[in-house]
């Protein structure tokens, strides 16, 4: 039997340790967070430039009301975003700066993809979690590759947006893995071709082939995501085909989105085409272990959201490896939020 008087003190316990308004911070988390994309949206970081601006310069430069600015930039001073100085001057930080658009880590496309585009899925988080599947089409009418072939401008919002962290990422991933000695690579669902470019770039030896679908491969052919020399750009499906004879296939940010045996179907074909000495090189944020905190376990909820994938740890990949025919010889974390995983021929 229970003892009644558990809950009550243990209640009372967590008020007195400020668990309480911890869980409202948490609950309230979500005006932090539409306040970063207020401020991306309406280019405040760039309008606030190097020397600093007034709340009523900004407003004049932006065409907006001078006090409901005010109250944002308070806001955003509270996060850590910008800071006021005591001539009234609001300055960014080194998180604001990362919402200039031509800062080189720049974060500003990826935070309005996330509240233009995944912002929305989660008003439908209850029954997402209760239906265990994706919500997109019952928000857009489509499976979420499939809207975005319909919709060129989301298409271009949602690859802006991940082209934006691939950048940022695309550093510490070549630090954790070498193309030393690879002549060709194939990118698999490359996006607008962000990373490969920061390949092409670090490796003037290597050639390459860049798979995509129809709205990404025409960004990558505008350079939207930088230059791409000595590559070939192909709009194809990686479930029906992949490039033969490359040393590497590339799959970096893709597995996660779809099921256990449409991965296995993708590194199948991979296994296929690759040349003799090939390999596979995935990157992907591993599964968090529970009690960690992790972005890995906010991301996998947006997974469960958006598509019928998931976040795997490294023994899942292995296995899902072993069923199409390869081996993992390595997995190695980096300084950013993903691990490098390379297979061979088993």
């Amino acid at each position: 039997m229970v003892d009644v008087n558990v809950e009550p003190v243990a209640m009372e316990s967590a008020t007195r340790r400020g668990a309480t308004p911890q869980a409202i911070r948490l609950l309230m988390g979500f005006i932090a967070a539409r306040a970063v994309y207020a401020a991306a949206k309406l280019g405040l970081a760039d309008a606030i430039g190097l020397k600093g601006a007034t709340a009523q310069d900004l407003a004049a430069r932006l065409g907006a009301d001078a006090s409901g600015l005010e109250r944002l930039l308070r806001a955003l001073s509270g996060l850590g975003v910008v800071a006021r100085g005591e001539d009234g001057r609001y300055r960014l930080t080194p998180v604001g700066v990362s919402l200039r658009k031509d800062a080189p880590d720049s974060i500003r496309d990826y935070a309005i993809y996330v509240h233009e585009f995944l912002y929305d899925l989660f008003a439908e988080l209850v029954p997402g979690i209760k239906e265990g599947k994706p919500v997109v089409e019952k928000r857009l009418g489509a499976p979420l590759f499939s809207y975005l072939q319909q919709h060129a401008e989301t298409a271009a919002l949602f690859h802006a947006g991940l082209a934006n962290r691939g950048r940022i990422e695309a550093p510490a991933i070549l630090e954790a893995v070498s193309f030393a000695g690879c002549r060709k690579i194939a990118d698999l669902g490359g996006g607008n071709g962000a990373f490969f470019s920061a390949i092409l770039a670090a490796y003037p030896a290597v050639s390459g082939v860049l798979l995509e679908r129809g709205a990404a491969i025409a960004s990558a052919r505008r350079g939207e995501g930088g230059p791409l020399p000595r590559c070939t750009l192909i709009d194809g499906d990686y479930f029906a085909a992949v490039p033969a004879g490359c040393d590497a296939y590339i799959l970096k940010r893709v597995l996660f989105d779809h099921t256990a045996e449409e991965v296995v179907r993708v590194l199948r074909n991979c296994r296929e085409a690759m040349a003799p000495h090939g390999r596979v090189v995935i990157v992907e944020g591993l599964a968090a272990v529970p009690n960690e905190d992790s972005l890995q376990h906010l991301m996998d909820l947006t997974y469960l959201l958006a598509t019928t994938g998931r976040m795997r740890g490294q023994e899942e990949y292995a296995t899902l490896l072993q069923e199409a025919g390869l081996r993992l010889d390595r997995c190695v974390a980096t300084r950013a939020d993903v691990s490098v995983l390379e297979a061979s021929r088993a």
